[in-house]
């Protein structure tokens, strides 16, 4: 049977058998949780809401190991929570190989995609 992207051969194991995706908090330094409080007030103080004062991460982890695969930092916990989303939907259709060429392996940091050392 061929594929096509987002098809799964049968018989072909799903990513989701191997990657697991979770909404975690960030993991901020002090300036930069200074600086997300101070966006959030502002935010507020505006009528708001793009900003939170504590930062939400979509981390895909080994569910053998716990190594993450994957993590990608978020504005705002709706926007983690769409991510998480389609991150999950594709964990359950993509195979691993098609997941990561999908993804990537690593990390994003200010919007762009760095490989971890």
């Amino acid at each position: 049977m061929l594929k096509s992207k987002g098809q799964i051969m049968t018989g072909e194991a799903h990513a989701s058998d191997e990657y697991e995706a979770r909404l975690e908090a960030s993991e901020d330094s002090p300036l930069k949780a200074a600086g997300r409080w101070t966006a959030a007030i502002f935010s507020a103080t505006l009528g708001d809401a793009e900003f939170e004062a504590r930062g939400a991460e979509v981390v895909v982890h080994s569910r053998t190991d716990d190594t993450v695969l994957l993590r990608m930092e978020t504005s705002n916990l709706e926007e983690a929570e769409r991510l998480i989303v389609q991150i999950r939907k594709d964990l359950d259709e993509l195979s691993t190989v098609d997941f990561v060429d999908e993804w990537g392996q690593g990390n994003t940091q200010s919007g762009r995609h760095t490989k971890e050392s």
